[in-house]
């Protein structure tokens, strides 16, 4: 937990040394509240997760934040997850991603870092650096790729970790008088070394691996909104094949 916490602070000390010069753009803030229901995802059974698959079910608390600038791009969100389970039964995670534009059409200089951590012990970050592109942009819309080479640090495992490909994307629009979001983000693993290729797929050690999420926020309020996440991992999260979970989320937008 407390690396995570320090994560947090650095993800922190890096928004506030931003250049005063940078011309602002935009920005977004929230504190949201989730529950993660396993047992309403379509690619699992209680027999892949050895007992009762209600039992990973849990309550989430979280902040997250972003701003654009003249230069680029920052995002970052700290989750502190279990809080409905007893203190030695939670965990936190942690991520921030920067984009620093290299040109005016938008390719950018790209890095990530996600930590998360768990009371029982367990710990992993994922460090990525490459290139992105922040060109892709509209009314209301934005897609936003990156590709870049991949370390790994997890109990044992540590160094390189082969490539990441992923996108950041969401679409704002308004339907029956109503406003909504609709986003999603995805990270593909590729070339993974070996031991982490064992880990996370321990039957036939593929090498590549897929992380993301589709979302749905209703905006029911200038401050509030409502709405649900599906949540994809394949050979990933120490599990092998298909998983995928439903996120029910109340936020509070800053």
């Amino acid at each position: 937990m407390r690396k995570s916490l320090l994560a947090l602070s650095a993800i922190a000390a890096s928004v506030v040394a931003v250049p005063a010069q940078a011309e602002y753009l935009y920005g977004f803030g929230s504190m949201y509240a989730d529950y993660q229901v396993w047992d309403h995802g379509f690619g699992n059974d209680d027999d892949n997760f050895g007992g009762d698959i209600s039992d990973r079910n849990q309550a989430v608390i979280g902040i997250e934040g972003g701003a654009a600038f003249d230069w680029g791009q920052i995002y970052g969100f700290y989750d502190y997850e279990g809080v409905d389970r007893s203190g030695d039964d939670r965990g936190a995670s942690t991520k921030g991603t920067i984009h620093y534009n290299l040109t005016e059409s938008g390719v950018s200089l790209y890095a990530q870092v996600y930590n998360t951590d768990t009371d029982t012990g367990f710990h992993e970050q994922n460090r990525v650096l490459g290139l992105g592109y922040t060109g892709l942009s509209g009314d209301g819309w934005a897609f936003t790729p990156f590709i870049g080479a991949h370390q790994i640090n997890s109990g044992d495992i540590s160094g390189s970790n082969g490539g990441m490909a992923g996108w950041v994307g969401y679409y704002n629009t308004d339907i029956a008088g109503q406003n909504f979001t609709f986003s999603s983000w995805g990270e593909y693993e590729f070339a993974r070394n070996d031991e982490y290729s064992d880990a996370q797929s321990p039957t036939n050690s593929d090498s590549w691996g897929l992380n993301g999420s589709l979302n749905a926020m209703w905006n029911y309020d200038k401050n509030w909104s409502a709405g649900v996440l599906y949540r994809f991992t394949y050979n990933k999260l120490a599990r092998e094949g298909y998983e995928d979970l439903v996120i029910y989320r109340v936020q509070h937008n800053f």
